[in-house]
């Protein structure tokens, strides 16, 4: 066999005269025989390894970030990608034929990885092999042999030259390995498996099993994270924007057949009038619990568009999901007498996304507590997409306090032994003392009371603790 041109910085290992025709260095210039219909049947997976070494320097969180960008090129030629340590897996027999051969399909691939190496500051190298097994394939990678082995039978010849370094051992392991003069992986098949077994335990014998193809090796595959974006050129110019209601619906049809697919809801998405001279006009459809439901998210939309007025005719549509959900079924109750049901919350829910609708997200908010005992900084308002996402809100006093708390306490009047606001005040309740800790740098010591006026309105008012002891109105009840 004639030498053959290697990628830059990978070595080629060339196959020994005796296994010229079963062991192919897997890139060259050289084409190889299609398969004959027994070997299919022999191997019916063909598994192409990708180790990047350099990758053992990075954080594991960085590994997994790199490994995930990889895995999106390598969807492009596999639907069935899974990772291991610095490495990438993925079966490539099912479309061998499409792309022209192994050889065709390095060459697609090989430049992609080249490149995003490089824009990683990383060294721009890696080592590959293809073989039956998915095990045989990383072994053969990370001993530097970039081989492509059809046949199983194969393998054994294939894996046995190579050093027991390849082998995912620890220190320990390595060193019997080396007293026991055993420096590759053919010393090991003429030793006994029930003695290795012994020696090693049952996780090394399985890992020499898995990459002969004697054992199973389930595999998790790698799931790109969702995207729906779908598109519709108008034929014409439309500036009634209820007759684009038909097209939306379309793709909203669209939308939920892809959420059922794969078990998903959304909580957000926008649709985008597209004009032909003017910046597009984008409506956010924002939800408070995710859905899936074509009726309920046509609804919303209607009522968007009869707030609508677009600066321009529209010529093109497009919808695009902006966060997907896990879906959650709902279910009955088993007691309908039990007191408690959840349709009045999902009325609510409805209820808030039409007004969200209608007005905007921005003038509507949450109220929530915090874990504050200052009146000042006990509550807060949040938005109500985001309030329903997060934990439940921090448990509150049980001792009264107004919904409506003044943004400047105002002094109250002291008249012969008698509190006025528009008219004399008569306490309730208290006194309930609040005293802020030393470290916030503000010193309050107050008293606070639930005082009535004579007209029936319920005050919250305090007496300072310190200074000149004044009282102040603080708050006035629903």
């Amino acid at each position: 066999m004639k030498e053959q041109e290697s990628t830059p910085g990978l070595p080629l290992i060339k196959p020994s005269p005796a296994a010229a025709d079963k062991i192919i260095p897997l890139h060259g210039r050289a084409k190889q025989p299609p398969p004959t219909a027994a070997e299919q049947t022999q191997a019916p997976s063909l598994w192409y390894a990708l180790h990047l070494p350099q990758l053992a320097e990075l954080t594991d969180k960085l590994q997994q970030q790199y490994l995930e960008q990889l895995a999106q090129l390598a969807t492009g030629v596999s639907s069935s990608v899974s990772f291991h340590c610095c490495s990438l897996v993925f079966e490539v027999r099912s479309s061998l034929r499409y792309f022209g051969g192994i050889n065709a399909l390095h060459g697609l691939l090989a430049p992609r990885i080249v490149k995003q190496l490089q824009d990683w500051n990383l060294e721009p190298r890696f080592r590959y092999a293809a073989s039956p097994t998915v095990t045989g394939s990383l072994l053969l990678a990370r001993g530097d042999r970039n081989l492509l082995v059809h046949r199983r039978d194969n393998l054994r010849s294939a894996l046995g030259r190579l050093s027991t370094d390849v082998l995912e051992l620890n220190r320990e392991e390595r060193r019997r390995l080396y007293n026991m003069g055993v420096r590759r992986l053919q010393d090991l098949w003429r030793l006994p498996t029930d003695g290795l077994r012994k020696r090693f335990g049952s996780s090394f014998v399985n890992q020499l099993q898995r990459a002969l193809g004697e054992r199973p090796e389930p595999q998790r595959y790698y799931q790109p994270p969702p995207a729906f974006s779908s598109s519709y050129d108008l034929l014409c110019e439309v500036e009634n924007v209820q007759l684009l209601l038909p097209v939306l619906e379309e793709f909203l049809a669209q939308l939920v057949d892809f959420l059922r697919r794969r078990d998903l809801s959304t909580s957000r998405l926008v649709v985008s009038l597209i004009h032909e001279r003017q910046s597009c006009t984008s409506i956010t459809m924002g939800l408070r619990q995710p859905s899936r439901c074509r009726q309920h998210l046509l609804q919303l939309l209607e009522i968007h568009f009869n707030n609508l007025a677009v600066p321009a005719p529209v010529i093109a549509l497009k919808m695009q999901v902006v966060r997907f959900d896990a879906y959650l079924g709902q279910s009955g109750e088993l007691l309908h007498d039990s007191g408690k049901t959840s349709a009045g919350s999902r009325r609510l829910d409805l209820f808030m996304e039409q007004l969200q609708a209608r007005i905007g997200e921005e003038p509507v908010r949450k109220i929530a507590s915090v874990a504050e005992h200052c009146p000042e900084y006990a509550t807060s308002q949040q938005d109500p997409l985001l309030a329903a996402r997060r934990a439940a809100d921090h448990p509150c006093t049980d001792n009264p306090r107004p919904l409506w708390l003044l943004p400047e306490p105002q002094v109250l009047k002291v008249c012969n032994g008698k509190l006025y606001h528009h008219e004399s005040l008569r306490i309730l309740s208290g006194p309930e003392r609040i005293e802020t800790r030393w470290w916030s740098g503000t010193d309050v010591r107050r008293d606070y009371y639930v005082a009535q006026e004579d007209n029936g309105s319920r005050l919250w008012i305090y007496r300072e603790k310190t200074g000149d002891r004044c009282w102040f109105l603080h708050g006035i009840f629903a």
